[in-house]
């Protein structure tokens, strides 16, 4: 490992500095300039350690040399595939935004980075644009109905990431945007790509053709197993609320959930706030074991 560190910083200080750095950096705050009205805040805090941040991603992402250089170092490499491009607040008297964007870098694959940046960055604007839309409704619905102006909560949304796995064969983190008005609502996108092949793995690829089957007897056994052992937990799905009439009319099972892959190589399914069960219950996780009964790591292609 120190050997390691050694020969990559050896190779970063022969890097030379780019010229158009300072212009970079220059163009990235220009670009992140909000509509009027708007005030967005860069976060602060730490000094140290945001510098420590912002050199790492800023050479990250400008020079391929340093790229290559850290994905010689174990941790950093694995760290390096997805990194925090864009990280700024808005606010104003309708919303409270805090975003924390991710992209995938060092991949190898441009085109892959690229794809999957694109719809990453399209996905948050336009959920960004829909919660403006309706925060100012709600807004605007507080005040006709004798609600004063500046006595208004603005809702709230946080879009932030967690990364699930990353080696040298699989990446795989999940993009969530969180609204908070009366009441919370959070919307999952999974992402989980075979670095080799540059491919976004699908449930039918780790499951089969059959797996929409294979998942919800899993789920379901699950849930029969978690709920004999504390009552209070509840589903909408299940031996017990077909007993209470608390199942929903529609199978929540005929949408796939999202997943991702674990670092110790579990396939895990998730459904969102109020899909399965009520809203205090959160986000309901399901390992799905493998048809084979192998791990992710020992999945043959």
């Amino acid at each position: 490992m120190h050997d390691a560190w050694d020969r990559a910083k050896a190779r970063y200080q022969d890097i030379p500095i780019p010229d158009e750095l300072s212009p970079t950096v220059r163009a990235a705050i220009r670009t992140g300039s909000r509509q009027s009205r708007r005030r967005r805040h860069w976060f602060q805090g730490g000094a140290m350690g945001l510098a420590a941040c912002i050199c790492f991603c800023v050479l990250v992402n400008s020079t391929p040399a340093f790229a290559a250089a850290v994905a010689d170092i174990p941790v950093l490499g694995a760290l390096a595939r997805v990194v925090s491009i864009e990280q700024y607040m808005v606010q104003d008297e309708y919303q409270y935004i805090r975003v924390n964007m991710p992209a995938l870098e060092n991949t190898g694959n441009t085109e892959l980075e690229q794809r999957v940046n694109t719809e990453i960055r399209t996905r948050i604007e336009q959920v960004l644009d829909e919660a403006e839309a309706r925060a100012k409704e709600t807004q605007e619905a507080y005040v006709s109905t004798g609600g004063k102006a500046e006595d208004f909560i603005p809702v709230d949304v946080t879009v932030d990431y967690e990364i699930k796995r990353s080696d040298e064969r699989y990446l795989s983190f999940l993009l969530t945007i969180s609204e908070v008005r009366a009441s919370s609502y959070t919307q999952l996108y999974d992402y989980n790509i075979d670095l080799t092949t540059g491919t976004e793995l699908t449930l039918p690829d780790l499951l089969g053709p059959d797996y929409q089957s294979i998942i919800k007897d899993t789920v379901l056994a699950e849930i029969d197993r978690r709920t004999a052992a504390d009552p209070d937990q509840l589903y909408f799905v299940g031996s017990d609320a077909e007993e209470s009439d608390t199942a929903w009319a529609e199978d929540p099972f005929a949408v796939d959930p999202d997943f991702y892959l674990s670092a110790d190589g579990k396939l895990v399914v998730v459904y969102g706030k109020y899909t399965i069960a009520p809203g205090y219950m959160g986000q309901p996780e399901f390992i799905i074991p493998l048809p084979d009964g192998s791990d992710i790591p020992n999945l043959s292609r």
